[in-house]
């Protein structure tokens, strides 16, 4: 018998009631994460990534209007199980930051300008293990040092405006950790870095997830990242998954036409007659659709090459291609792809 995963999101759909109708962000989601185990949400902006990762822990205000349906299964060590779209407030703010963590892609927005980077740290760890307050000071400093920061004696006193973005990027991380959880969300924690600072974060998220043994979903819209960290993929398009499996099969053979034009986005060295070169990209003709304009059948067939009459005619469901490698595919033209 297989171990349980450690998340198991089943049938997600998260909706918000708008002037203009219902937007359907998220249609029908479903993933799991296992201890251990890196996996990667893909996708352009408006995808639904982001909001699937807030529905997990219901990060929505009152005035966002959310609707939340399906089951998030959160599975403890001790084998019990809770569906975190059930649990009532107190015991889901419990969750948050204890077991379940977040990285949002913004420091900048996500610390308080006007306490110490010492102050926020402390903060986490005495609301979600008071025994050890009295230690708080001496764990932020050690958080410091483990996320990389040099000199962590002397920042811990800092603010965030007094740190550099890759900076507050480690001391997003660190705040994560406070807690010791055991699902990491990292919402593109390195969007506004530059490349080099970029490969630092992803090179240290790699290495505490190896070394305190946690689940890291990975949210976000570059596929090279993807093949540097992450274990599985998921890839999503206007709301709903369109392909998933195993990390170097997506890459190496993509079987729904919106993953390979991800792919053939990256940008390609070519060479001329005379020597020089030149790097190309292959943007994907068109746009995304809005969530309150999906049309039926499959949602990327007003962009897709392959489409067919057929394609539009009714829902795609998304196929099982190797139910043991958990390879799908929701387009009915997948043995049609080179």
């Amino acid at each position: 018998m297989e171990p349980a995963p450690l998340l198991e999101v089943r049938d997600l759909r998260t909706r918000f009631q708008t002037r203009r109708g219902v937007l359907r962000a998220v249609d029908g989601v479903a993933f799991a994460v296992d201890r251990g185990e890196t996996v990667a949400i893909v996708g352009e902006s408006g995808s639904g990534k982001s909001v699937t990762a807030m529905s997990i822990l219901r990060l929505f205000g009152r005035t966002d209007r959310a609707s939340i349906e399906g089951a998030i299964l959160l599975h403890g060590r001790d084998g019990g199980v809770r569906d975190l779209l059930t649990l009532p407030e107190p015991a889901l703010r419990d969750v948050r930051g204890r077991e379940i963590a977040v990285i949002f892609q913004d420091p900048s927005a996500s610390l308080n300008p006007v306490f110490t980077i010492g102050e926020q740290i402390r903060e986490a760890i005495r609301r979600h293990r008071p025994a050890e307050a009295a230690r708080a000071d001496a764990a932020a400093v050690e958080l410091l040092r483990d996320v990389g920061i040099a000199d962590p004696e002397r920042r811990v006193a800092a603010y965030p405006h007094q740190l550099s973005g890759g900076m507050r990027q480690r001391v997003m991380i660190a705040i994560a950790l406070a807690c010791q959880p055991r699902l990491l969300i990292a919402d593109e924690p390195t969007t506004a870095l530059d490349v080099t600072i970029q490969a630092q974060i992803m090179r240290l998220l790699a290495d505490l997830k190896a070394a305190r043994g946690m689940g890291l979903l990975f949210i976000t819209h570059d596929l090279a990242l993807v093949g540097e960290i992450a274990d599985r993929v998921v890839v999503m398009y206007a709301g709903q998954v369109v392909e998933t499996g195993r990390t170097a099969e997506i890459l190496a053979r993509p079987r729904h036409p919106y993953t390979r034009a991800l792919l053939e986005c990256r940008p390609e060295r070519h060479y001329r007659d005379e020597g020089e070169d030149e790097r190309l990209l292959r943007p994907i003709a068109g746009a995304p659709p809005r969530p309150s304009e999906v049309a039926p059948g499959c949602r990327f067939a007003p962009r897709c090459p392959m489409a067919e009459a057929r394609c539009t005619a009714a829902a795609i469901p998304l196929i099982e291609l190797a139910p043991a490698g958990g390879r799908a595919s929701r387009c009915i033209r997948w043995e049609d792809m080179p």
